[in-house]
C-alpha cells in the first residue's frame, strides 16, 4: 500500500508539472483563433451548435485554466472557460514545435452543461476534475434566465440541482475524444478548490467563493468516486470536528436528481422576527433568513444537495473568518488554510480508522 501511494503521488506531481509546463513551453490560444477545423473559445449549446446570446454567437476570450492530459504519445490541453455557461476546449498540440494541431469543444450534453467551472485538478488515475463554483439558490431565477441559452431558450430544461457538483473529464483515445461525468457522490459544494490526497480516495473541497466552508470526501475505494462519505469540517478547540453529511452512490443520486425538488427536501416558512413555528429551525445563510424542517423521506440526500442549509440546521459552525484558499504539502503532510484577512493555519494530518482515511486533520500547529 505504501508503494502504491508513492506511485500515485508521483503521478500527481507529474501531471501538475505537465500542466505548469504548458504555460512555460508557450501554449497560447485566444478565443476566436482557428485551430485545425474549429474556432477556439466558441461557446456551444447542448446540441453542439454555436450558443446564441441576443441572437449573436458568443466567443469567449482567454481560458481561465489550461490542464494537460496524455494519451499514448499525444498531448492534449484542456482549456477551461469560467463563464456562466461554462466551456471546455480540447486542443491537441506538439509542445516541441509549439504547433496547435486541432481543437474542439467538449460535448457536455450528457451532464447538462457546466456552470462557472472554477478549478481543474488532475486525478491519480489520469482524468481531470472540474468543479462548478457559482452559487445557485434552489429557485435560481437569475441562474435559469442565464443558463437557458444552453438549452436554446428552453427554460424548463434548466434544473438548479443539476449544478454545483464536481465533474470529471476523461480522455478516451488518441484522437482526443473525451467525455464528461458528474461525481454526484461528492456533494453539491460549489467548490472553488479541490485537493486530492496521495491515497487517491481522500479529498478536501473548499467553497472559497461563497460560504468559506471546508469539506472532506472519503471514497469507499481508491481511484473511484462512485460512492463515499462527505463530511463538513468545523473548528473544535485546537483542531476540527468532522460531521457526516451523507453517503450515497453517484448513480443513486443521479436518478434522485431527476425528480427531487426543494419542497421534497424541506418544509419551509417565513420567519417572524427571527422566530419560527414549532418543529422549524431558524437559519440565516447566504440564501437569507428561513424557517426549515428536513423531511425524513429524503433526509439522506439533503446534506449532499443542500450542505449550506443542512449545516445551519444542524448548528455546524464555520471558521471565524471565511477560508479562501488551501494547500497541501505532501513532503511534510501538512494542510494550510488561508482566510480572508490573510491569516494562515497549518494542520498536521493523521490516520483515522473511524473515517477510514490517513489524511484527517489532527491538530493546529
Amino acid at each position: 500500500m505504501k508503494y502504491l501511494t508513492k506511485l500515485m503521488l508521483v503521478s500527481l506531481l507529474f501531471s501538475a508539472a505537465l500542466s505548469a509546463a504548458v504555460q512555460a513551453a508557450g501554449f497560447e490560444a485566444i478565443g476566436g483563433d482557428v485551430i485545425g477545423r474549429h474556432i477556439f473559445g466558441l461557446a456551444s449549446d447542448y446540441r453542439g451548435a454555436p450558443l446564441l446570446h441576443d441572437d449573436q454567437t458568443l466567443i469567449y476570450s482567454d481560458s481561465d485554466l489550461d490542464k494537460v492530459l496524455l494519451m499514448g504519445k499525444r498531448e492534449f490541453v484542456f482549456s477551461i472557460f469560467n463563464q456562466p455557461v461554462g466551456q471546455i476546449y480540447v486542443t491537441e498540440w506538439a509542445p516541441e514545435t509549439l504547433k496547435k494541431i486541432d481543437t474542439n469543444a467538449l460535448n457536455m450534453a450528457s451532464i447538462m452543461g457546466l456552470y462557472s467551472p472554477t478549478t481543474g485538478v488532475s486525478s491519480a488515475w489520469g482524468s481531470l476534475l472540474v468543479s462548478e463554483g457559482g452559487l445557485i439558490d434552489e429557485d435560481g431565477d437569475g441562474f435559469i434566465n442565464t443558463f437557458k441559452t444552453y438549452f436554446k431558450g428552453k427554460q424548463d430544461q434548466v434544473k438548479p440541482y443539476n449544478y454545483g457538483w464536481v465533474a470529471e473529464i476523461i480522455l478516451l483515445d488518441e484522437q482526443g475524444q473525451a467525455k464528461a461525468i458528474k461525481n454526484y457522490s461528492m456533494g453539491r459544494l460549489f467548490a472553488s478548490e479541490v485537493l486530492m490526497m496521495p491515497d487517491a480516495k481522500t479529498f478536501y473541497l473548499l467553497d472559497g467563493n461563497n460560504s468559506g466552508r471546508l469539506y472532506m470526501f472519503v471514497s469507499e475505494q481508491p481511484n473511484s468516486l462512485s460512492k463515499g462519505f462527505l463530511y463538513a469540517i468545523s473548528p473544535n478547540n485546537e483542531g476540527v470536528k468532522y460531521t457526516l453529511l451523507g453517503n450515497v452512490s453517484a448513480l443513486k443520486m443521479k436518478f434522485k436528481l431527476k425528480k427531487i425538488t426543494f419542497n421534497k427536501l424541506f418544509e419551509s416558512s417565513m420567519p417572524n422576527q427571527s422566530r419560527c413555528g414549532n418543529g422549524f429551525t431558524y437559519i440565516s445563510t447566504l440564501y437569507g433568513e428561513e424557517c426549515l424542517k428536513m423531511k425524513s423521506r429524503n433526509k439522506k440526500y439533503a446534506g449532499l444537495i443542500e450542505p449550506i442549509r443542512v449545516m445551519a440546521i444542524k448548528g455546524i459552525s464555520g471558521f471565524d473568518k471565511k477560508i479562501i484558499n488551501m494547500s497541501f504539502d505532501a513532503k511534510i503532510q501538512k494542510l494550510t488554510l488561508r482566510d480572508e484577512v490573510d491569516t494562515t493555519r497549518v494542520f498536521a494530518l493523521q490516520a483515522s480508522p473511524s473515517i477510514n482515511s490517513n489524511y484527517v486533520i489532527k491538530e493546529l500547529l
